[in-house]
């Protein structure tokens, strides 16, 4: 392996509302073959340990049995400072960047960071508000007449590509705000936002859902997080007094 295993460990690779039990165990066995052990699922199948995904995880069955359970993506993002969703559509605003250019990125902001790289449903992928979570979305470059991968080969290839020697030297990442803190800052921004009666001339959700993919691309800092958790404490203490 390329990389040690402090930046392998901080890689986490979490399947959203997985569907097919041997997809679940090959995906489990291809981040096995790379070195990889940390795997999360959210709203996974009640039967996802059964003999299918044992079958086809050949050798890797303790990854998907060690494998962390979440009933939401917020809930699987919460410790995770950078936050990476994987798509193969083309339909979105703002185009997905091709894998390869930036999984060096990736790597270095695995150095201090916790990072999460996130897989959709076999059937429909990540939802719009999941992609909109995530402070990159990647695609995998394929033929244009049929772009969509199955998960575990989706999980293989990035799997591989987090592992292969840098070109270059990216610059060192620095923290980054946890997806915690960022769910307890927009909690309090909705507050502030109501009681301003900002959120009551817009449609509520869309308007949070909007701040919240401008802020996630903006990928702040932990102490540049903090400096805005202050300031909408001190809004909101003038707003109720």
């Amino acid at each position: 392996m390329h990389y040690s295993h402090p930046v392998r460990d901080n890689i986490v690779f979490i399947l959203v509302r997985p569907v097919f039990l041997g997809n679940m165990g090959s995906a489990a066995r291809a981040l096995k073959n790379f070195g990889f052990s940390n795997l999360r699922l959210v709203q996974p199948p009640r039967n996802y340990r059964d003999s299918e995904a044992r079958r086809m995880s050949v050798g890797a069955f303790d990854v998907l049995k060690q494998a962390r359970l979440f009933d939401t993506v917020s809930d699987a993002l919460k410790d995770i400072n950078l936050a990476v969703g994987t798509t193969s559509g083309r339909q979105r605003e703002n185009a997905p960047v091709a894998l390869p250019g930036i999984s060096e990125r990736i790597v270095s902001a695995a150095m201090i960071n916790k990072v999460g790289v996130l897989f959709g449903d076999e059937r429909d992928g990540l939802s719009r508000a999941e992609l909109d979570r995530c402070h990159h979305v990647i695609t995998i470059p394929t033929a244009a007449d049929f772009p969509a991968l199955n998960v575990a080969q989706a999980v293989a290839i990035v799997a591989y590509e987090l592992t292969r020697p840098p070109s270059t030297n990216p610059p060192p990442a620095e923290r980054y705000s946890s997806g915690e803190n960022d769910d307890r800052l927009f909690t309090m921004l909705d507050q502030i936002l109501d009681a301003a009666g900002f959120s009551r001339k817009f449609n509520r959700a869309s308007v949070l859902a909007e701040l919240r993919e401008f802020y996630q691309r903006a990928l702040p800092t932990a102490r540049e997080a903090d400096l805005l958790d202050g300031a909408l404490r001190r809004i909101r203490q003038k707003l109720s007094g």
